[in-house]
């Protein structure tokens, strides 16, 4: 056994989606993968066989024949499943982030045809596995973030339903919940409240950054969507808060979103940090430089105003 090949046929199964019978049937007749056997005869498979499973799985779904498509290559096979363009020229980066960007393409993909089926087990599944196949920056921005995004743009485009959205908001914020929760944060340790404003109802952003605050040692009070902003500073107020951090999305014309900011940064603290983000704020840019807020345009300038803080 070799630390590549450290998957049953069991895992293989769980995180492909695929039964244990069409993957033998697959490796027997078209040689998709092979396996290492143990002397005992058990098979034992990697994390790329893993990837290459899956990707073959999402192929079939898309209507191709897994004779016609079995040796085909990676970049072929993303071409079947209509994942093409999502990934720059092999000549223009290395070969470990190629990888790491098409198995984040498969993910992704994986993802949307489990919410376009209305499986909410295979969507979770899906991104358990992925979890804990990439670090949780990586997981957070290069796979949660995009994934809600595409989804954002088929619900607009009409290819997805209001439904499809509520099932996987509704799986995405469970799991980045549990991760936030599972964090293990020292009392000590400086809290940050973080919320959407009145009016702002997408709440994985928030969800994003309370992950990501958790994930650098703050304790986070994640209030969710929709909060006054009185609500909001009496939970400061409480808990010693030492930041808010607030996420908006959508609308990007909310009359009283301005309003609310200036009696958000009123009624706290002026040691209180106020950072900003999502993909809406750029639309209230004048209130938020008024107010003296922190603008939030990703999660590594995120992460580095946290340390800042921290120091402080």
């Amino acid at each position: 056994m070799t630390d590549e090949h450290k998957h049953g046929i069991k895992t293989v199964a769980t995180q492909t989606g695929l039964t244990q019978f069409t993957i033998r049937a697959w490796e027997k007749r078209y040689a998709v993968v092979t396996p290492l056997r143990t002397e005992t005869n058990r098979r034992l498979y990697s994390d790329a066989d893993i990837s290459r499973l899956m990707l073959l799985r999402l192929a079939t779904e898309a209507g191709h024949s897994i004779g016609r498509i079995a040796n085909l290559p990676t970049e072929a096979l993303l071409e079947r499943i209509g994942t093409e363009g999502t990934i720059a020229q092999p000549s223009e980066i290395s070969e470990e982030v190629i990888s790491q960007e098409t198995s984040l393409r498969f993910y992704i993909a994986s993802c949307i045809t489990a919410i376009k089926q209305f499986q909410a087990q295979a969507l979770e599944s899906t991104l358990f596995a992925a979890s804990v196949a990439f670090s949780q920056p990586v997981f957070l921005e290069k796979l949660i973030t995009p994934l809600m995004q595409e989804i954002g743009e088929q619900w607009k485009a009409g290819t997805l339903r209001v439904a499809h959205e509520h099932l996987a908001t509704a799986v995405v914020r469970t799991l980045l919940g549990n991760i936030c929760q599972g964090s293990d944060i020292a009392p000590t340790m400086p809290n940050l409240v973080i919320a959407t404003p009145r009016g702002q109802l997408h709440e994985i952003g928030a969800l994003i950054a309370g992950t990501t605050a958790a994930a650098q040692g703050w304790q986070v009070t994640y209030l969710g969507p929709n909060l006054p902003a009185e609500e909001i500073v009496g939970c400061v107020g409480q808990n010693g808060a030492k930041a808010i951090g607030l996420s908006i999305i959508y609308p990007t014309d909310e009359p009283h979103l301005a309003n609310e900011l200036r009696k958000l940064r009123r009624g706290i603290h002026e040691h209180v940090a106020l950072f900003v983000g999502g993909s809406g704020a750029n639309a209230y840019d004048p209130v938020i430089n008024s107010i003296g807020a922190v603008k939030i345009n990703d999660m590594p300038t995120f992460r580095a105003e946290l340390e800042a803080l921290r120091a402080q």
